[in-house]
């Protein structure tokens, strides 16, 4: 059988958004998100970052700025939970550039599936933007969202579930294991 995954945006997700992060000390862990990664780790689903990084397109940072961050974020969170990020995949384009990979296009999470062989039906895509949640729609996966933060406003495509931290989205996630039903019971209501 083939691994589950957590198909994770970065930026108001697992770390605070600061708008086009190009230095390493601008990664801040959010509340929770260790812990709420941690326990997902534990149930053995892949943690997967997915992100759109249009500021390598708008020339705010380098893809080799984007990588340093990233690297920060997974020391972090190693330091704080010992969890490990399994891949990052990054879309360096703008929304006009017409590219499979920038969310709400489900390419990122396409290309992880085929490359890694994770498991679609048990896996989640969870961020805290609609662009995130109509990714990981597309892709047919169930989807959270992290609500509260500087996207809270923001509509579009509902998520299955909102939570308030990575460690709520863990609670919900492991409840629905192998109930197919939530998902659909989900979408229906929304």
């Amino acid at each position: 059988m083939n691994e589950r995954a957590l198909f994770l945006d970065r930026d108001g997700t697992i770390m605070a958004d600061v708008g086009y992060p190009s230095d390493p000390r601008q990664v801040h862990l959010l509340p929770n998100a260790a812990e709420g990664l941690k326990v997902l780790q534990e149930r053995n689903y892949a943690l997967v970052v997915v992100s759109n990084q249009s500021g390598i397109a708008r020339g705010r940072l380098t893809l080799e700025d984007a990588q340093r961050v990233n690297a920060e974020l997974e020391r972090q969170l190693r330091q704080r939970a010992d969890v490990r990020i399994d891949a990052f995949y990054l879309c360096p384009h703008l929304d006009r550039d017409g590219c499979d990979c920038r969310k709400p296009k489900p390419g990122l999470i396409e290309r992880a599936i085929a490359e890694h062989h994770y498991d679609r039906t048990g896996s989640v895509a969870v961020g805290d933007r609609p662009r995130d949640i109509a990714a990981g729609r597309a892709a047919e996966l169930r989807t959270v969202r992290i609500v509260g933060g500087p996207h809270a406003d923001e509509r579009g495509v509902a998520a299955d579930y909102d939570a308030e931290d990575l460690l709520d989205a863990a609670r919900w996630i492991i409840a629905g294991e192998g109930n197919g039903a939530q998902q659909g019971d989900a979408r229906a209501a929304s």
